[in-house]
């Protein structure tokens, strides 16, 4: 199912939209400017969707940040917040796939030794994807983010991939 055309905001209406990859480069990769840029950060999400979707059977992907938007800026990161159908199949997760999934979330305030420093944020990909996890009861709050528009007071759609 193809995605909704721009607003005249330069956004997806209202909502979420179901769609594949295959429709988040259409509309955002191919119709949108900055196209080298893009590809780049599509070719991020697109190997990040295909690690995270091998480690959780099944769920859902929420789509954000920059990429999202049609916007005179060169778009810099892609946001993904994933919410599994099924929070055991976390739990069951064994030692090299609980450490590769859990590593491909963005993390503030990170503290490393050897040598000693403090980074703000550590985020997959080399910076290019914010990825999140979405616990049970939160998923308002998360629709609410995603909704915001680049302006205040404006409410934009997002695409949802589902598998």
């Amino acid at each position: 199912m193809p995605l909704p055309h721009w607003t005249s905001e330069n956004v997806l209406p209202p909502g979420r939209h179901l769609a594949d990859l295959s429709d988040i480069y259409e509309r955002f990769v191919w119709d949108a400017p900055y196209r080298n840029e893009r590809e780049i950060l599509f070719s991020a999400l697109s190997g990040y969707l295909g690690v995270v979707c091998r480690l959780i059977p099944s769920g859902r992907a929420w789509i954000g940040g920059e990429l999202v938007v049609r916007s005179a800026e060169v778009p810099r990161d892609v946001d993904v917040v994933f919410i599994p159908d099924e929070w055991g199949a976390l739990k069951r997760l064994d030692g090299p796939a609980r450490s590769t999934f859990y590593g491909m979330f963005t993390l503030r305030g990170v503290i490393a030794e050897h040598p000693v420093m403090y980074l703000d944020q550590v985020q997959p990909v080399s910076g290019l994807v914010d990825g999140f996890l979405c616990h049970p009861g939160d998923e308002d709050a998360w629709e609410a983010a995603w909704s915001r528009g680049p302006v205040p007071g404006m409410v934009k759609g997002f695409p949802e991939v589902v598998w």
